[in-house]
């Protein structure tokens, strides 16, 4: 289904993109123009009137993080929220936040490994480390086995 018809069925502000816009993954890169043409889609994306950005970053499979200079001028062409994700510690989500360049983070992994993450992220305490060989398959092991505070 296109964006359009989406946007008629739902609203636009009821729906969110997530995108890896730049970068490359699996040695699948995105082309010549990958920031042109990335920049364009969130601009006509933001035009649209979507809730929200949600952009995943390709550090968390050993790729480069996003510059600075990336986000700012994703930030100029898209006005709406924008959430970021990847290899984020508190620390990268806290400065990229006070400098307005994303307004959430998602800490998905680091969720799977901490079920009590927020409580643990308030109390700057230390993140159980993951074990991605217990994500998303099998049994119990890797879901509900990790410690709490």
């Amino acid at each position: 289904m296109r964006s359009r018809q989406c946007n008629k069925e739902w609203g636009a502000d009821r729906i969110g993109i997530r995108l890896s816009p730049v970068g490359t993954f699996q040695n699948v890169d995105n082309g010549p123009n990958e920031e042109a043409d990335a920049l364009y889609l969130i601009e006509a994306l933001g035009k649209r009137g979507i809730a929200y950005l949600h952009m995943s970053e390709p550090d968390w499979a050993g790729g480069e993080p996003y510059s600075d200079a990336f986000r700012e001028k994703v930030r100029a062409c898209f006005h709406g929220p924008i959430i970021g994700a990847g290899a984020y510690t508190p620390e990268k989500a806290e400065d990229l936040i006070e400098k307005g360049l994303i307004d959430a983070v998602a800490f998905g992994r680091d969720y799977i490994a901490n079920p009590d993450l927020v409580a643990r992220l308030q109390r700057k305490a230390e993140l159980n480390p993951q074990r991605p060989e217990s994500f998303y398959g099998g049994g119990a092991e890797g879901y509900t086995d990790y410690p709490t505070l």
